[in-house]
């Protein structure tokens, strides 16, 4: 896999960049990106010493890593690096140097995930966890390619992975989304009436049981709940990743 590390420099981009480093079920080639307008000599090096303290991680050993500065903004300097690396995914962290309003989500973060049509896995300050437990929720008014899937199978899962489908029928139409063929996971699915059970129920269970959330950049308002969850601080610790999928 060819992975693309965001980083601002920040605690919260270190972790992420590590926590990247186990992402990838092979050996794969890791760029890892800063943008700015400032001195380009010491964002060079910089990034060599990030780049160097990564090299230096027991799950590096099989992995290539290049740095690659930008004089540039983030999101014009990430749609390049994905087109000319052939990036399959993306990693940063889930706050970082900026922040937003929105409810501690890095204003980076937020963009990127909006305006760079790639899959995107954003890290919270956690530490890696076995893919085991999949959490993905769908809202059926919104229609999703299902081939973005096809993603997954290029992950650390374990062997018996489960993927958990919450579908929300809020127009009680009783459809359903047929196409899972891509999925090579054990499939357990459940359909939901009520928005509101987002919060109440799909985010009770996924936050006890899941290492993974999973869903589509499209239906926007789903990730905007779950990522105001996921970056909501000082009541309780938020460790779950989510991965945000185009299609």
């Amino acid at each position: 896999m060819n992975v693309l590390i965001l980083t601002d420099f920040s605690a919260q981009a270190y972790n992420a960049a590590r926590y990247a480093l186990n992402s990838t079920s092979g050996p794969s080639n890791f760029y890892v990106l800063h943008a700015s307008n400032g001195e380009a000599a010491q964002m060079d090096e910089a990034l060599s010493e990030l780049v160097g303290k990564l090299k230096k991680q027991p799950a590096a050993k099989q992995h290539c890593f290049s740095a690659l500065p930008f004089s540039d903004n983030l999101i014009n300097a990430t749609r390049k690096a994905v087109i000319e690396k052939r990036i399959d995914i993306i990693v940063m962290g889930a706050s970082g140097k900026n922040t937003s309003n929105f409810q501690g989500l890095g204003g980076n973060t937020c963009n990127v995930v909006k305006k760079v049509k790639c899959p995107v896995l954003v890290v919270p300050n956690c530490d890696f966890e076995q893919w085991e437990q999949l959490y993905l929720p769908l809202d059926l008014r919104f229609p999703v390619n299902t081939q973005a899937l096809q993603l997954l199978q290029k992950l650390p899962v374990t062997e018996n992975v489960s993927l958990n489908v919450w579908e929300f029928d809020l127009n009680n139409s009783g459809a359903n989304i047929e196409d899972f063929k891509s999925v090579n996971y054990e499939l357990h699915r459940q359909t939901l009436k009520k928005e509101s059970d987002f919060l109440d129920k799909f985010w009770p269970e996924a936050n006890a049981k899941a290492n993974l959330i999973v869903f589509f950049a499209r239906q926007l308002h789903i990730t905007e709940k779950l990522l105001n969850r996921l970056s909501t601080v000082g009541k309780r610790k938020q460790n779950l990743p989510v991965l945000i999928l185009h299609g």
